[in-house]
């Protein structure tokens, strides 16, 4: 049998009774949330590991985003089999919203940037909820995804009070409260509150980052393979003499600045 050409009939191939794939027949949404999660995974560290052109980077990158696409094709697949929709009708649903969410493309309204597409987009929101029967305004920190992490939770938290003006006039102001954050932490001893104050400083981080446009979960992503790299280097230097019980702390840190002179 020859394998479909198309990632959506490969999958009905994989799904369907008796010929297909026991592994693949067993799924359901529930059991391949988990896969979702460790693919999105993947895809971001794809992307902060990503060099543009370079044709190694470039294949991971596109690797990973399959492996993410699959997933989406495998739900698709599940709701098909069950007669409920399928991976056309998720096309029709998005290409629909986006194009009722973008007047100023594919209609007669007109914007002067961004932000004013971010705007209408959210005006837009609101006529949908009300249109679903659902009332136009929800309390501004409500609908935040729970399955978001931490440090995505806080910017959606941050970018939501800042469009309705809660928010510092600039990015020193944002500095200073991390340094009095810092400063707070510091002068703690007991482990609840050390434990609040480095959530506020982690939490006033994170808002520094949104509105100095760095993006947190990349810079993280980034400096942690950095960190593997150069300790990589640290441990060879250990292995060459011997193991680590035969090296100092000065010495592991002289190998260490080593490798931070030679990996970027």
């Amino acid at each position: 049998m020859l394998p479909p050409a198309t990632l959506d009939a490969l999958m009905f191939a994989l799904r369907k009774p008796r010929t297909g794939c026991p592994w693949d027949l067993k799924q359901d949404h529930q059991t391949l949330a988990k896969y979702l999660r460790e693919e999105a995974a993947e895809v971001l560290d794809a992307l902060a590991a990503h060099i543009p052109g370079d044709e190694a980077s470039e294949a991971h990158l596109r690797e990973e985003l399959g492996d993410l696409w699959l997933q989406v094709v495998f739900h698709a697949q599940l709701a098909a089999d069950r007669g409920a929709w399928d991976l056309h009708d998720v096309e029709a649903a998005i290409v629909a919203k986006l194009v009722r969410r973008h007047p100023h493309v594919f209609g007669d309204e007109s914007v002067e940037g961004a932000e004013q597409v971010l705007v209408n987009w959210d005006a837009i929101k609101q006529e949908e909820r009300v249109a679903k029967g659902l009332k136009a305004e929800k309390r501004l920190l409500e609908g935040i995804p729970a399955s978001l992490s931490p440090l995505e939770e806080a910017l959606a938290i941050g970018h939501r009070c800042a469009k309705v003006g809660f928010e510092w006039p600039d990015l020193e102001g944002v500095l200073d409260t991390v340094k009095e954050e810092i400063g707070e932490l510091q002068a703690e001893s007991d482990p609840l509150r050390v434990e609040e104050e480095f959530g506020d400083v982690l939490f006033s981080l994170m808002q520094w980052a949104r509105k100095k446009g760095v993006d947190p979960d990349r810079a993280l992503r980034r400096q942690m393979r950095r960190f593997k790299g150069r300790f990589e280097q640290v441990e060879d230097d250990a292995r060459a003499h011997g193991g680590w019980e035969q090296r100092t702390l000065a010495e592991m840190e002289a190998a260490w600045q080593a490798a931070k002179a030679f990996r970027p």
